[in-house]
């Protein structure tokens, strides 16, 4: 059986895939520990606690004390009886089962994650962490530190060792120290990058799809007034959609499976390559659309996700990055900073390139010196409000990163696959051609997974992309 696109999305299929009734009932068992991460997530006057003992340089604990040891329990029973039940299926096509047990795994590993962290065991949380997320990639987190060294040598080449500036840069050269590699690993060539935006740049290529029947302004800043009609119009008349627009706290962007919504910020003012990039392309062209083919598609599981496919952050990010006309644009955004930053977080906190695990305290000062130093290029004259901009980005990605941890070391590892994610899938674009990242858009799985790929190919779904 083949599966033909028809603009951004699959045909809608004449019967429905083989697993539908699996999917449902995996979904049925998940609901009560989907979405780990806000799961993790501290809150109210707990998380104003954390700060303030991070702000006095104390190492607070951030473990999920919030959750039950016992529901877990039972919610880790259910799954495994689940995963036992699929063992069991007979004439279930042996592709299907292999899928549904590689995600099984994975959730289960999930629960056990919340559970290690809910009873503030440690030493369990960090294998079940890297068992989902792999450990941190070295090269790529010493190419993270030497894109920020090499910011701070331009500020000390620029102002001067003994400037505001150059004072900043030089404290974060010092903590850097010998750790930095080689940046470059980072980027793709010019020659990828420009042939994959071209791609989706073109005419009947995937920007144009994804935006037809809006227009984006072109000069002034998108606010929530203009952007959220653009939206519907994506979700509801481009992608076939029933999700709704919700309104959310905070900067973030997000899609949120369970209640149906595509999340944004109740206040925003984007630059319109930002809002094109992000909130069209990264939240509702990719990870919405892939949900949307993963219920056209030949296996169900692909609308809730393959195992692993987390990593299909450095995809999305990749519509964020070719909306800029070179990769160097997209280099100089706050956006591609605050990626490296997650990156170098967890790396300095899981101890990467010397082995020692560092404190929370020690993890919030190594990033508090970083931001100190973007901050006061451009607060020369005011330290103070350097120093409260500087927090105000430090205290959210502290939060972020070691959420789970008891803060005497290590982190979540779940945010450096935007970084790793990003590499590799433009290693994969450089390797297969620019089309495989619009391929990716046909479920949630991971074009960088042999495994994925192998399955989805077998069933029909994916091309062949030679040796």
């Amino acid at each position: 059986m083949t599966f033909e696109r028809s603009g951004l999305l699959l045909d809608k299929p004449q019967t429905p895939a083989s697993d539908v009734g699996m999917e449902e009932s995996l979904r049925r068992v998940l609901e009560p520990t989907s979405q780990i991460y806000k799961k993790l997530t501290i809150s109210g006057e707990r998380k104003d606690d954390v700060l303030d003992s991070l702000h006095s340089g104390d190492s607070p604990d951030m473990t999920a004390t919030h959750l039950s040891e016992s529901e877990l329990d039972i919610q880790l029973a259910k799954l495994k009886k689940w995963k036992n039940a699929l063992l069991e299926v007979e004439d279930l096509d042996p592709l299907i089962r292999q899928a549904y047990r590689w995600r099984i795994n994975e959730d289960i590993a999930n629960v056990h994650m919340l559970r290690a962290s809910a009873a503030g065991d440690m030493r369990s949380f960090r294998r079940w962490n890297e068992f989902i997320y792999g450990k941190p990639n070295e090269p790529i987190y010493r190419a993270a530190l030497d894109w920020v060294a090499g910011d701070a040598d331009s500020l000390i080449d620029q102002f001067g060792v003994d400037s505001p500036q150059g004072q900043a840069a030089q404290s974060v050269l010092d903590n850097i120290g010998a750790r930095r590699g080689d940046r470059s690993l980072l980027v793709p060539s010019e020659e990828t990058f420009q042939s994959v935006r071209t791609d989706h740049m073109r005419e009947g290529g995937y920007y144009s799809l994804l935006l037809a029947g809006v227009e984006v302004p072109t000069e002034a800043k998108v606010r929530r007034d203009v952007g959220e009609p653009i939206l519907r119009h994506v979700v509801t008349n481009n992608l076939q959609s029933d999700y709704d627009i919700k309104p959310v706290e905070g900067t973030v962007w997000g899609v949120d499976h369970v209640e149906r919504v595509v999340e944004q910020p109740e206040e925003y003012a984007m630059p319109p390559k930002r809002f094109v990039g992000l909130g069209a392309g990264h939240e509702i062209g990719t990870h919405l659309l892939e949900k949307e083919n993963g219920d056209r598609g030949p296996i169900k599981l692909a609308s809730r996700g393959l195992d692993r496919q987390e990593v299909g952050e450095g995809r999305a990010v990749v519509r964020e990055q070719v909306v800029y006309d070179t990769f160097d644009e997209f280099g100089t955004l706050v956006r591609w900073r605050d990626i490296i930053r997650r990156d170098i977080a967890i790396g300095f906190a899981s101890g990467v390139a010397d082995e020692r695990m560092r404190t929370a305290a020690e993890t919030y000062d190594f990033i508090y010196a970083i931001d100190l130093m973007y901050q006061t290029k451009l607060k020369p004259n005011d330290p103070e409000v350097a120093a409260e901009k500087a927090k105000r980005k430090t205290d959210p990605l502290i939060l972020r990163v070691l959420k789970g941890t008891d803060g005497t070391g290590g982190a979540y590892l779940k945010d450096k696959l935007y970084l790793e994610g990003n590499v590799a899938v433009w290693r994969a674009a450089e390797m297969y051609g620019p089309g495989i990242i619009s391929d990716g858009d046909l479920g949630k799985f991971d074009i960088t997974n042999s495994r994925h790929i192998v399955l989805l190919q077998k069933l029909g779904l994916l091309p062949s992309y030679g040796d």
